[in-house]
């Protein structure tokens, strides 16, 4: 996909059938024919801007998982006042269900417009859900940075506890002899 340096042939397919009817369009010579050219424009670039959404979902989707893990060891409750996990969990739950609400939509009879508003629809909420990610980004981020100097603390700690009771053993077990 284009965030990973690939294009979506099914996009590109789209855009080349689009120049096609251009070219058709204003090479005819009868009016009919470049409005039959222009209403088939029309519908490829309906159909390309859906090959988006669904394209652009599947990323944001990929995004939240990620993202969760990535902080799957931080406590992301501190964010937000509590509420972003859950808002996040529910957020990315709720597009889901709606993306895959789409894909079913498309195998049976539902216009292309109905279809065209469920992959909106499942758009707008992975968008929504991506820029409470990225908004979080730098919080969370600084949460893992606090969480891997305590784990270091905590593992200094351990060490010189061991260490010590070490010592310790050894200042018996040379008092005894």
């Amino acid at each position: 996909m284009v965030s990973k340096g690939e294009f979506p042939i099914e996009v590109q397919n789209e855009i080349r059938a689009i120049y096609g009817h251009l070219v058709r369009a204003t090479m005819s010579t009868s009016s009919d024919q470049v409005l039959r050219n222009i209403e088939k424009m029309k519908s490829h670039s309906k159909r390309a801007l859906l090959d988006c959404f669904k394209y652009t979902s599947i990323i944001c989707s990929d995004n939240y998982d990620d993202f969760m893990n990535r902080y799957e060891n931080i406590d992301l409750t501190y964010l937000e006042n509590g509420q972003f996990l859950t808002d996040i969990v529910k957020g990315c739950r709720e597009a889901r269900t709606s993306l895959q609400k789409a894909k079913v939509a498309e195998t049976s009879n539902i216009s292309e417009d109905d279809l065209f508003d469920l992959y909106q629809n499942a758009y707008k909420q992975f968008e929504e859900l991506n820029d409470k990610l990225q908004q979080a980004e730098e919080s969370a981020s600084f949460l893992q940075h606090k969480a891997s100097k305590k784990d270091k603390i905590s593992n200094i700690s351990l060490w010189v506890g061991i260490g010590g009771f070490v010592v310790g053993v050894i200042g018996i077990i040379i008092n005894f002899i």
